[in-house]
């Protein structure tokens, strides 16, 4: 019978406890491994996010979630191209692209920003609005400014506070208020347009076109926008201006009396009655009852009696 003394015994016993660990820790170190952390604006740990790796070729998908302290540790993911997607209730989910190779360990950081809550919801903002249709625009300042400190990026609030301001002829406040709502956000029309009647009201006509304008950047086919602007180069006597302005106010929207109003009191300035006389019987047509349409008749019937231009030339001239 053959003997085997203790360091034979010794050096089979290792060779039984060592080979598995050497075979492991072989094969862990050829498979990816993705890591990292996933934190908010203010680098605070999020947990619970679920982090989903989609295979573009395969369709596979792999999920995990990330701990109290946000982190993620994920091993013995197959090479390939993947699609990552992050969602977590309350923020805005997030989506990337990742590549891995095999044997690859690769360190991911990710940021998501929290959904605000929904101004609709914030009962100052509910109550301003209650004010506002009401009419009680002081009390709806109130409102919207409680609004504005609790959620200050909300447009809305910030919009109507705006708004507010501007009815009660507080121009400066307005232009501030919008301005300040522009810096956050520079592709809402409205905004302008607001801002521009803060600035004519304020007696800044360069200001008020500019700002128009921009509105119709944004909006190139709202006929309101050109009308607006129309009003302002009248104002300003520029009425070759304000005849092109309420020209392609009419042309986009054909049934707009207001615009046939405009152009046709800008035609009397100009000296160019018999195209007033046409823009003014447009409005009669399309406004028959218009608290102006007296007035219109009136000066309709005097501009055909061209002995009289001149006297109503002077008094629309102002």
């Amino acid at each position: 019978m053959k003997k085997f003394n203790g360091q034979s015994r010794w050096s089979r016993l290792s060779l039984f406890v060592f080979c598995p660990l050497f075979f492991i820790s072989s094969l862990f170190s050829q498979e990816s491994i993705i890591k990292g952390r996933v934190t908010d604006k203010q680098n605070n740990p999020l947990a619970n996010v679920q982090i989903t790796l989609l295979d573009v070729s395969r369709g596979t998908k792999f999920t995990l979630k990330t701990k109290k302290d946000g982190s993620f540790f994920k091993v013995g993911i197959p090479p390939a191209a993947y699609k990552v997607n992050l969602t977590l209730e309350g923020y805005y989910p997030f989506d990337s692209q990742l590549r891995v190779d095999i044997g690859q360990e690769q360190v991911l950081n990710f940021t998501l920003e929290k959904i605000p809550p929904k101004i609709g919801d914030d009962p100052d903002f509910k109550e301003g609005m209650k004010y506002f249709e009401a009419g009680n625009l002081e009390a709806a300042i109130n409102s919207f400014r409680k609004a504005v400190e609790k959620i200050p990026e909300s447009i809305e609030a910030n919009y109507n506070l705006a708004i507010c301001y501007l009815r009660l002829e507080k121009v400066e406040e307005a232009i501030n208020q919008l301005e300040k709502i522009i810096a956050l956000r520079k592709d809402i029309p409205e905004l302008y347009l607001a801002l521009g009647e803060a600035y004519f009201k304020r007696g800044e006509n360069e200001k008020a076109v500019t700002s128009f304008k921009q509105a119709l950047e944004l909006q190139p086919d709202n006929y309101r926008i050109f009308y607006d602007l129309g009003i302002i180069y009248y104002k300003n006597d520029q009425l070759t201006e304000a005849i092109a302005s309420f020209d392609k106010a009419i042309a986009l929207n054909p049934q707009f009396s207001s615009a046939y109003y405009q152009e046709g009191l800008a035609f009397i300035k100009q000296g160019d009655y018999p195209r007033a006389i046409e823009a003014l019987e447009k409005f009669l047509q399309l406004e028959p009852e218009a608290r102006e349409a007296p007035q219109v008749k009136v000066i309709l019937e005097e501009l055909k009696k061209k002995d009289h231009f001149l006297f109503y030339c002077i008094q629309l001239g102002g």
